[in-house]
């Protein structure tokens, strides 16, 4: 027997998505004084970028509708929780023909930045980063609107799912 499978099924997803969670506070610590704000924002949304291109690999994997807005926000809904856990809290709606309202009501990296005594804001380019590639990745033909953000300081993130502009 493997000493981790000593650990529960469900508390070792519990603890590993802890830790994705904390990894833009890991990263901006451990670059923040090599680079400046700039440099280090490029890179820390490369990383997140690449993230959230596994939403898709999970939808593919599991077959997993893609077909409108609301099922490309229940998917990237489902695949976020899955990578950064229950703490991931979420809710999706129709409120237009068309597109999707994603509220999210628990984010683990604002939660980790609280409990670290960071602001919450610094988990913003990371997350963006994430959703763009990850709504993107599911289907090219949506994008996210952001129209609130608990790393902001508002109660819940509230994000559209809309058709992409192609200009």
């Amino acid at each position: 027997m493997d000493a981790s499978e000593r650990i529960l099924v469900d508390v070792r997803w519990k603890l590993a998505v802890r830790e994705v969670s904390a990894l833009p506070l890991a990263y901006r610590r451990a670059i923040r004084d090599g680079a400046d704000d700039q440099l280090y924002n490029e890179v820390e949304r490369a990383v997140w970028e690449e993230q959230g291109r596994e939403a898709g690999v999970i939808a593919r994997a599991f077959g997993m509708p893609l077909g409108n807005a609301r099922e490309v926000a229940e998917v990237f809904s489902a695949a976020t929780r899955l990578l950064f856990g229950p703490e991931y809290r979420y809710e999706v709606k129709d409120p237009v023909p068309g597109e999707a309202l994603l509220t999210v009501s628990g984010c683990g990296m604002t939660a980790r930045a609280e409990e670290q005594g960071e602001n919450p804001l610094v988990a913003c380019n990371a997350c963006h980063a994430y959703t763009n590639a990850a709504i993107s990745g599911l289907n090219p033909n949506y994008a996210p609107n952001y129209r609130s953000a608990i790393c902001a300081g508002d109660a819940a993130c509230s994000i559209a799912v809309k058709p992409a502009r192609w200009e």
